[in-house]
């Protein structure tokens, strides 16, 4: 999806970083990475992922547990924008 273009250059998105995450293929990732991790690993890795493309807490969160202290998901809070030449055609992520 083009925004704008000035003199050879053409801008994408934003897209929510979840939308783009999800088209570099974080899920593969973090699959391939959990076929070997310890127990710990995993749980450090899927904490990771969930702040990286969740929304809000993550929804394993007790409810007893402080949601204050848990982390918060930045999938729809943050966006990635690209502006590249024309020349580069459309980048990877944004297809």
């Amino acid at each position: 999806m083009v925004g704008w273009a000035i003199a050879g250059s053409s801008a994408f998105g934003p897209v929510c970083q979840s939308q783009f995450l999800g088209a570099l293929g974080i899920n593969f990732r973090l699959e391939a990475l959990l076929q070997n991790a310890t127990e710990e690993q995993a749980e450090a890795l899927q904490l990771g992922y969930w702040r990286l493309v969740g929304d809000g807490p993550p929804p394993w969160l007790d409810k007893d547990d402080d949601p204050k202290s848990a982390p918060t998901g930045m999938g729809s809070r943050y966006k990635a924008l690209a502006i590249v030449s024309d020349a580069c055609g459309v980048p990877i992520g944004f297809q």
